[in-house]
This record gives structure tokens, sequence and C-alpha cells, in this order.
């Protein structure tokens, strides 16, 4: 069954450049029915100070309790259903965010093992207290937000995202879990470090002795989309960080992710993004001013 996949962009008013990150009330509104079976392209993690109601992710299903937290990966599906007294907070952040490799690479894997930790997780009271901390943070950061105060706000995401990590504990994995697991990891880190010269799932499975059909139910498995689709978005991400952070002109970030021209380059950030790469650039990097 096919569940609709929501934007960040969602969130802000059109033709007005999109933050790559968002916090809010857990209480907040969507310009979606989030009650509803769906899935995003960018992280959420929900903060809840005090209980109430039940979170869907993907085939579990959790009590919401007081001082507990979930991570939800792009394109894991979940349905969120809060109680009236339910009180917490919400971030919401794009994967162009990361920028540390060891971090990027951990959460790009979609290991198994890491999102069953993350996907719920209680805290005791100084764990809560010191995560909260940090969410109270990046919303005062938020509120009065500049070029310099975004930087601390993406390396607070990252330090929030450690810490959760280093209080989580690893799980038991099946034995096919951990197989496909693998599998998928080893897919993913292919890709990494080949996405500019490799551009087929055929070439993927070759290297890997697979068959291209198994990459695609493995993509399908921990990432919601195909092969190619996989390919296609680390190609994307990486435009994104370069149009973000590196200083370089188009032309050169064509060159630079092996594009045969500037025309084709343009053409792929158009069909993943429906802008151009200097509207995209204008999105990723100004400062959308929330208005009270």
């Amino acid at each position: 069954m096919e569940y609709p996949c929501y934007s960040l962009d969602s969130y802000f008013e059109k033709d007005k450049p999109c933050l790559s990150f968002n916090i809010e009330d857990i209480h907040h509104k969507t310009p979606y029915d989030s009650s509803q079976m769906h899935r995003h392209d960018y992280y959420e993690i929900y903060l809840f100070e005090k209980g109430g109601g039940h979170h869907i992710i993907e085939f579990d299903s959790y009590d919401i309790e007081d001082l507990t937290i979930s991570v939800v990966f792009p394109r894991q599906f979940h349905q969120l259903n809060l109680d009236e007294g339910t009180k917490g907070k919400v971030i919401m952040f794009n994967e162009e965010l990361f920028c540390s490799e060891i971090l990027q690479k951990e959460l790009r894997a979609y290991c198994v093992d890491l999102q069953m930790r993350l996907n719920y997780l209680q805290l005791n009271d100084s764990q809560f207290v010191e995560i909260s901390g940090l969410f109270q943070m990046i919303e005062a950061l938020f509120n009065d937000l500049n070029v310099l105060k975004k930087e601390q706000v993406r390396h607070m995401i990252k330090l929030v995202l450690l810490n959760l990590m280093d209080m989580s504990k690893s799980k038991v994995l099946s034995k096919q879990e951990a197989s496909e697991s693998n599998l998928y990891l080893e897919f993913t880190t292919l890709v990494d470090n080949h996405y500019k010269e490799l551009r087929l799932v055929s070439e993927y499975s070759e290297k890997m002795g697979l068959p291209s059909k198994k990459l695609n139910v493995l993509a399908k498995r921990f990432n919601g989309q195909t092969a190619l689709y996989v390919i296609h978005d680390r190609i994307f991400l990486e435009a994104k960080r370069l149009l973000s952070f590196s200083g370089m002109t188009h032309k050169e970030i064509a060159y630079e992710l092996k594009f045969d021209s500037p025309s084709a380059f343009n053409k792929f950030i158009h069909s993943k993004s429906n802008c151009s790469p200097t509207e995209l650039q204008f999105r990723l990097t100004n400062i959308y001013n929330k208005e009270a």
C-alpha cells in the first residue's frame, strides 16, 4: 500500500525560502492530516514531556508515555494520535543538515538496529533534562534566527542525536533482519563512495553480486523507494550541500557531480525539486522570518 510522502516545504508560505529545519509544539497545525498513515522526506524528533495517545511507526505501535522521545526517519511510514493533554515539542529537519560524515553515514545507513533504537526511547529524569535543555536552546535560536544561529542549530541537532544514540541500547535482530540490514548498509556505503560515477542500479548489483530486483526489495524495505531513487537521492543530497555550503558556481557543481553538462544538472535539479538550481539555492541558504 502506498502512503503520501510530505516535504518540509509544506510548512512554509508559497514563494518564500524554506528552512531545512523547524520546531513546533506537539499540537502544531500541519498542512496535512497527521492522524492518517503517511511518510516524510525529512527527520522528525518528538520529545514528550507529558504522554498521552499512541504512535505507530512502521509495524510497531507505541503508547506515548511521559519523558519519551521518538525519532522518525525519512520515508518511514507513521501515524500519530495525541490525547489533548499531551505536552512536548517536535523538531523537523532535512538530511542536508549533516556535514559530519561519520554521523551522516550512520544515519543514512538506515540500519534496522538504529531505527529500532531511536523510534521510541524512554528517558530517565536526568536524560530528559539534558535533551529538553537542548530543545529549549534550539528553539531560542530558531525564534531569533540569523546565519550564525542557523549554524548553531545545525550542530545542536547533531548533539541531540548523538546523545540519543548514546542513551539507547542495541536490540537483538533476527537473523534475516541482520542479514538484510547489512546488505542495505553495504549498498548505501557503495552509493556514498561511487554516486558520482555509478548511476545505474545494475552497476551496484554487479559490485555486490546481487540481482537488481533484490536491491530494489532492500531499498523498498528500508527506504520506501526504489534502488534508483536511493542513488538519485544521494546525488541530490550532495547537490544541495554544495549549493548551500561550497561557494561553487552551478557549472562547477554540475561537473563536480559528473553531469554531462550544466543543462543536464539543471534538469536533474528540476526533476527532484520542481525548481531551478538558483531557486533551490535561495530556499536552502536564506532565512525564513516567521511571522508572529
